[in-house]
């Protein structure tokens, strides 16, 4: 049997990650983003539909983007929590075509917004919500959370430009999961695993 091609589809929950992925283009040319336009905040149900359609169209690795600000009530929880056991970590065959697509969910509490912080510094500051990662990366360069801002600005062309860097991100990014397991997986602040979705990406390309 012929060797599987690795194709990358990568999903972004939300409008944020959408831009963002959309900017890094340039550095991952393999990657797709699915779905193809960024839109707003998705649903479960929506993020279903995407993975079940990059299952479909064959891709050997899917990797979901998570924004975990929006799972705190029993019901959005319930409902991420049933999807992620249903799906992360998991290799899923398609017996005509012979392909196995794995899917592997990376998480940030509060928001992405706490990577794009991580370009610059690292913090294990708590947050009351995602406002307040959001202002603290306003005031450390400007960022914006407005569509208008993001279609007026290449995401991580402008935080590169403001002195930050995608490989210290990486670094801060891991280190927020070496502090989490530290303290015990009871901590679910300010963390990212996003530095893992890079570190898979690096890999492959």
């Amino acid at each position: 049997m012929a060797q599987q091609k690795t194709t990358i589809a990568v999903i972004g929950e939300g409008i944020t990650e959408k831009y963002y992925l959309l900017s890094l283009k340039d550095l991952y040319p393999k990657i797709d983003l699915m779905p193809k336009l960024p839109k707003h905040s998705s649903s479960m149900n929506a993020l279903e539909i995407s993975i079940k359609n990059c299952i479909e169209k064959g891709y050997s690795k899917i990797f979901c983007l998570i924004d975990m600000d929006n799972k705190k009530s029993e019901k959005e929880k319930s409902n991420y929590m049933k999807l992620k056991t249903r799906y992360h970590n998991k290799a899923i065959g398609k017996k005509k075509q012979g392909a196995i697509s794995s899917v592997r969910f990376f998480e940030t509490e509060r928001c992405t917004e706490l990577f794009f912080y991580y370009y610059f510094q690292y913090t294990s500051k708590f947050f009351g919500n995602s406002d307040e990662v959001v202002d603290l990366l306003n005031k450390k360069c400007g960022y914006e959370k407005k569509e208008q801002f993001f279609r007026s600005h290449s995401l991580h062309q402008y935080l590169e430009s403001k002195k930050g860097s995608l490989s210290l991100a990486i670094q801060n990014a891991s280190k927020s999961l070496n502090e989490r397991k530290s303290i015990g997986m009871g901590c679910d602040y300010t963390y990212s695993e996003l530095g893992e979705l890079f570190k898979e990406l690096n890999d492959i390309r």
